[in-house]
């Protein structure tokens, strides 16, 4: 739990309307009072994500996901809960001034602000060095070799990485980095993991530096490409992954193309980091680039929160297939429409613009073909189209990606075109279809019971009210500032303790609170364990009429009854025991009957549900 004070949590939630900051990051469509959008959090085709700007709440239907705003910007950066209400404190202009903390969390915070600082710093000097330093005369000649200006350089803050490690060694105690945190970066590696006495050297060595920025612009990690024709590793070397770099969930570029993906409600998608800058430089600027890995299911997802379509500008050959096949899979599924803009043999977008100019290239990307129809013309190569058998067997292989596509009308409008350039029937594309989505479903089965991976953290399981007289009271404390006073001035019942998912109403009961504030209520969602918040979050968001004292009264009447039935349940269970001493029959059965006038004493309550 944070140990950031309450009341300044409370003042970062009342200062960070809730819909200006998820309209930040997802496209938002009022919907009467509130706001609606497609979940970020799980792939759907129907809105089902919901922002209610009166409470300050947002609650998917869908997933179950919901809370305040601190909530959605922990969830959504994949933060711990004092980095998400830091975020936001810094975008409010808010100072924090931690109390105690949890030397853990401290920790963990500790080394994010660290690694921040560190590559901020680090890319200025690498930026410096390009521009400055004699030794980097081979990184400035391959940029006019490419036709990158200094003036785009700069804009970009490309950099230089030196031959050797002293430099990086040097530049990083003068500026107080130690060994352990440039290890922790990524920016260098231990000459012996054992025995770190050793010292460490330079992950990066004579290499052009792009850094890689979040969304919001910060630089997170670098790429590296060699200089020299001999150098050893790979053409890019990249960051590895740290609490600050996932690279199945970064675009490099992203951060500068975001609003005008937004804008067009297209994204281009091409391979490399050169490519991106020669056709953001010409005016393209709707454009993100895979940081030269797999593209992955997070991926998609974040273009589908920022576009409607992708237009996949891959190389031409065998590999730039597999990887647009890659990408279409991931993007079908995440319900995003794929277009692909084939490029000639050996050319890539750097070198097509600078043949062909920005408008031609441009042309193109208007111009490019359905996904369907590039994969029938790439496929289509040799084929026998006189055989019947050759064309239905092609048929399976394109009917495995139309199953992927969940709107029925562009399935149905896919099966027809690709029913016409094959020659075979709707009917048997249909079957082919159906036959693939059974097996699509049959391993979304499998996967789901399968371990969650590295890179997707498995969530604490959710709490749930079943009982509809728990989750009326719940909701009257959560929403009835003059009934949760009331409720708060006695004793937690101890009754309630007998009642199945009572957890989060025994926590309500004591929590301090103004439930007739939608920050005060927000702020002590945040407090709660991660398994209460979407319920209570959801309990919030719920239209329901008007709850009262009278109403929890009437609640806790009906409770304390059913408590008292059921451990005179037990009892009678017990008595059973033929096994059971005199003393312990005797003892039971005055309980039994001490039960029976308590609950005469208790008045029937009113009807509540349940």
């Amino acid at each position: 739990m944070s140990m950031i004070p309450q009341e300044t949590i409370q003042r970062v939630v009342s200062e960070s309307d809730i819909v200006d900051v998820v309209g930040s990051y997802i496209s938002l469509k009022r919907a009467g009072a509130n706001y609606r959008a497609l979940c970020p959090f799980h792939t759907e085709k129907t809105p089902s994500f919901n922002v209610n700007p009166a409470r300050q709440i947002y609650h998917c239907f869908g997933c179950g996901a919901g809370g305040d705003v601190i909530a959605f910007v922990k969830e959504y950066e994949n933060l711990a809960f004092a980095e998400a209400v830091q975020r936001l404190a810094d975008r409010a202009g808010i100072r924090i001034v931690e109390a105690e903390f949890d030397p853990q969390q401290e920790a963990r915070s500790k080394l994010r602000r660290q690694l921040q600082t560190l590559h901020k710093k680090v890319a200025e000097w690498y930026h410096f060095l390009l521009f400055k330093k004699p030794a980097a005369e081979i990184a400035r000649d391959y940029l006019k070799r490419r036709q990158i200006s200094m003036e785009t350089a700069r804009r970009w803050q490309l950099g230089y990485a030196p031959d050797d490690t002293a430099p990086l060694l040097d530049w990083a105690a003068e500026e107080k980095f130690d060994h352990r945190l440039l290890v922790e970066s990524g920016l260098a590696m231990w000459r012996d993991e054992t025995e770190p006495r050793r010292g460490i050297y330079a992950r990066f060595r004579n290499r052009l530096m792009f850094p890689i920025a979040s969304e919001f612009g910060d630089v997170i990690a670098f790429s590296g490409r060699v200089l020299s024709p001999d150098q050893k590793g790979g053409k890019y070397v990249n960051s590895p992954e740290t609490i600050l770099f996932n690279k199945s969930k970064v675009f490099f570029g992203l951060d500068k193309s975001k609003r005008a993906i937004l804008k067009a409600g297209e994204a281009i998608l091409c391979e490399g980091q050169m490519d991106l800058i020669a056709c953001f430089e010409n005016g393209i600027e709707n454009v993100v680039a895979p940081l030269g890995t797999a593209f992955t299911e997070q991926h998609a997802r974040v273009l589908k929160r920022n576009a409607e379509q992708v237009v996949l500008c891959f190389d031409s050959d065998a590999a730039g297939y597999k990887a647009a096949e890659r990408a279409f899979r991931q993007l079908a599924q995440a319900n995003v429409l794929v277009k692909v803009a084939p490029l000639p043999p050996g050319e890539d977008p750097d070198s097509l613009i600078g043949k062909e100019g920005a408008e031609l290239f441009h042309e193109r990307i208007e111009n490019a073909l359905s996904f369907f129809d590039y994969q029938i013309n790439h496929l289509s190569a040799g084929m026998n189209w006189e055989s019947l058998r050759d064309r239905l067997e092609f048929a399976r292989t394109v009917s495995g990606n139309i199953a992927l596509v969940k709107e029925k009308v562009l399935q149905d409008s896919l099966i027809n075109q690709v029913s016409t350039r094959l020659g075979v029937s709707a009917d048997d594309i249909r079957g082919l279809v159906a036959e693939s989505a059974r097996e699509l479903d049959r391993q979304s089965r499998s996967s789901a019971r399968a371990p969650s991976s590295d890179d997707e953290p498995e969530r604490p399981p959710a709490f749930f009210i079943r009982d509809p007289t728990v989750r009326i009271l719940t909701q009257i404390l959560l929403r009835n500032e003059s009934a949760r006073k009331e409720l708060a001035s006695r004793p937690l019942p101890a009754y309630l303790g007998e009642i199945p998912g009572t957890q989060l109403l025994a926590r309500l009961w004591t929590a301090d609170f103004d439930a007739s504030s939608p920050h005060s209520v927000s702020a002590c969602i945040n407090t709660l364990p991660e398994t209460f918040q979407p319920l209570a979050a959801e309990l919030v968001a719920e239209e329901i009429p008007p709850l009262d004292l009278n109403m929890a009264e009437a609640c806790l009447l009906k409770l304390n009854r059913r408590a008292l039935r059921n451990r005179q349940n037990e009892i009678r269970a017990g008595l059973n025991n033929l096994n059971l001493p005199p003393a312990e029959i005797q003892r039971l059965t005055k309980e039994l009957l001490d039960l029976s006038t308590r609950l005469k004493d208790i008045p029937p309550p009113k009807t509540t549900g349940g």
